[in-house]
């Protein structure tokens, strides 16, 4: 039988053999096999599993199961151990006189390779179209890199995949993809010279791409440093291609340790393929940043611009936020009269202090900024923005600001409105003044204070002070209470500056804010001491300006003002003017409920001044009501003016709300007031604002 089988296999270039189905034995190999396998691979009576595949159990692939003696079995399989693709075609055949396994294998392995060749070429092009489709459409650069490495690294199942960009001299790892199992090297390869990759350079210089597939080659062409920046990386093999714009090499593409198929040759060229479209995107996206330049930055001043702000703030909910505007004073003059280069010059020196204090700045005007607070409270954001007025006054720019905060803030415009407001008021305290005939450069009071940041300053110097008016009881005489009266202390000319000169045009100016939280903390820290000096302690009642109280961070301000001196609010009287009800019934109503709520005592204070409204006591709830010194002049001889008044105290006495009565001067007045049940009396018969030692010494 042997004999006959040689005769008929041994002539054929195919493997040819035969074994026991039942044992696995290797009985017969043609010649063929044996140039393979070795002469004595059928002598060692060794399984076939063990001789054909490298296995030491029978292979799960095994087709004796299917086999008959009627026809051949047909099926595919690559061979471990020749490495190559066959066709096997298997039969059960007599083999002396029993039944055994004949198996022929055609060797098919190039035009398996052909056919996966192109299969892989197939499904690379796809993939690299995908990779071009995801660069066009991307907007954001760095997502579409991510993106496109992913899948490059992926497709070839590399470690790494990455894009490299080069400037000047330096070379810098611009985006990176890795494997589960390789470690990321990007933020070692930022900003590294070019002499480290010179090999690489040189190589794209004359139009080839890099190709490394033995390291070892590498190291023992000289290139040490190279190689071992490389080993770094656990590099074995690489592909990287150039990215080449007008001429000029500006990075590459590659990717390291790629496996698929282990033919270097198809990486290359797909990089090559895609690396044009590569440096496409780069160039559209540098395109792009300089367009975004000229609208999203002012060129001027290098602060944001108008577009910018507009596209960060117009929609969106922001939670707290504060802005600060600052317009530059006199500009068309200073451009008229010293040049343009004059006025540009302010311009940039103005926004050059706002970037100083704040993030985020913007030129939303010709001659007006805009800086923008998010996620602040309001006192740090109140700090931030006297800062700025100081800095304004220390380098002698002309600007005036307007601020605005919000708790919650839905929508910017309003908060940008109330800013503007502000700012404009600024503006005109100035112009106040002048028209009042206040000389600005000589005026003690007013010329120092009407300055950006000049109230905080004089604050912050201690020119500010308070005096104190006494209220007393209309039944008894006894003083219940008094009233803090702002003054400025000129103690250099020995003068004291009423409020009339100046609070009116710190209002304007947006910023008498600070003085009116002076004058608060001064009168808890008086009301402090006198508890314990162990005097008779009485309430204190403290202006507050309708421009403070309309800050949405004003209760919470003025409440942490006096937590802190561990104060009774009870003893904190907060005067609010009737007028302020022109800016916001609501608002009023919610300042007022919420100072009513922490334990103060709510005062309307200039009840008669202009037009007063009845529906006053419908829509708000409060405490005391002043009565103007306009409404109580007549009293005394005059019947009208006291049918007025005791019909005012008796409808506050029904309301529970307590009456004072200012601007009493005589003692007809005050038994006038006596006869109608009018709660407290103030003015020069009881006593005039004095300096607190004077009040103490008098009446306590």
């Amino acid at each position: 039988m042997k004999a006959m089988v040689d005769a008929l296999f041994d002539g054929l270039s195919e493997l040819v053999y035969v074994c026991d189905p039942a044992t696995h034995e290797l009985l017969y190999l043609n010649k063929a096999g044996r140039s393979v396998y070795g002469d004595r691979a059928v002598e060692k009576h060794e399984p076939c599993y063990r001789v054909l595949q490298g296995r030491e159990a029978p292979c799960e692939f095994c087709t004796n199961q299917l086999l008959n003696t009627e026809e051949f079995f047909e099926w595919e399989a690559t061979n471990p151990v020749t490495n190559r693709h066959y066709v096997l075609r298997d039969k059960l055949i007599d083999w002396d006189g029993v039944l055994a396994r004949l198996e022929i294998a055609f060797d098919i392995t190039e035009r398996e390779n052909e056919k996966m060749a192109l299969a892989l070429m197939v499904d690379a092009s796809a993939m690299i179209v995908d990779c071009i489709r995801i660069l066009e459409a991307d907007d954001d650069l760095y997502l579409a890199f991510d993106e496109v490495l992913r899948r490059l690294g992926t497709f070839f199942i590399a470690d790494r995949a990455y894009v490299f960009e080069l400037e000047g001299a330096r070379v810098a790892n611009m985006r990176e993809w890795c494997n589960d199992q390789a470690e990321t090297h990007k933020d070692h390869f930022q900003d590294i010279p070019v002499s480290l990759i010179e090999n690489w350079v040189e190589t794209f210089a004359v139009g080839e791409a890099m190709v490394i597939d033995d390291i070892d080659s590498l190291r023992e062409s000289g290139n040490a440093e190279e190689c071992s920046m490389l080993l770094q990386r656990h590099v074995s093999s690489l592909v990287a291609v150039q990215l080449v714009d007008n001429g000029k090499l500006i990075g590459c593409i590659g990717v390291e340790n790629p496996r698929l198929g282990g033919r270097l040759d198809v990486v290359v060229t797909l990089l090559l393929g895609l690396a044009h479209f590569v440096t496409a995107r780069m160039k559209r996206d540098e395109a792009q940043r300089k367009v975004a330049e000229l609208i999203w930055n002012d060129t001027l001043t290098g602060v944001r611009s108008r577009a910018a702000f507009h596209r960060d703030y117009d929609q969106g909910e922001f939670g707290r936020l504060g802005i600060v505007l600052a317009d530059a004073d006199g500009l068309a003059l200073v451009n008229c009269e010293w040049g343009r280069a004059a006025g540009d010059g302010i311009l940039q020196n103005i926004a050059k202090t706002m970037k100083s204090v704040f993030d985020r700045v913007y030129r939303i005007g010709d001659d007006e900024f805009c800086a923008v607070v998010e996620h602040v409270d309001y006192a740090r954001f109140s700090e931030l923005a006297t800062q700025l007025t100081v800095q304004f006054a220390d380098r002698d720019l002309p600007a005036s600001v307007g601020t605005a905060w919000q708790e919650n803030c839905h929508r910017t415009v309003a908060v940008l409105d109330m800013a503007g407001d502000r700012m404009r008021r600024a503006k005109r305290g100035r112009h106040r003044a002048v028209a009042l005939g206040v000389d600005l450069a000589s005026d003690a009071a007013v010329g120092s204070l009407l300055c950006q940041g000049g109230a905080q300053r004089a604050v912050e110097e201690g020119k500010f002070d308070i005096y104190l008016m006494p209220q007393s009881s209309s039944r008894t005489d006894r003083i219940v209470g008094a009233e803090a009266l702002i003054r400025y202390i000129d103690e250099a000319n020995g003068t004291v500056a009423l409020p009339t000169s100046f609070v009116l045009a710190l209002e304007d100016m947006g910023e008498i804010s600070s003085v009116d939280f002076f004058a608060l903390s001064r009168a808890c820290a008086t009301l402090v001491r006198w508890q314990c000096e162990g005097r008779a302690v009485v309430p204190v009642s403290v202006n507050f300006s309708r421009l403070t109280a309309s800050d949405d961070g004003f209760v919470d301000r003025l409440a942490d003002t006096v937590s802190g001196y561990a104060l009774d609010p009870s003893l904190i009287e907060v005067e609010l003017t009737e007028s302020a009800r022109e800016r916001s019934d609501d608002l009023l109503r919610q300042v007022a409920d919420g100072l009513r709520s922490r334990g103060f005592r709510v005062a309307i204070d200039d009840f008669g001044v202009d037009n007063a409204n009845y529906a006053l006591f419908v829509q708000l709830e409060f405490d005391v009501l002043k009565l103007d010194k306009t409404l109580v002049w007549g009293l005394g001889n005059d019947a009208h003016s006291l049918t007025v008044i005791k019909g005012l105290v008796g409808l506050c006495a029904d309301l529970g709300i307590e009456t004072v009565a200012e601007g009493i001067e005589s003692v007809q007045q005050l038994d006038a007031l006596r006869s109608v049940g009018c709660t407290r009396a103030q003015g020069f018969l009881i006593g005039r604002p004095m300096p607190i030692a004077q009040f103490e010494e008098r009446f306590l």
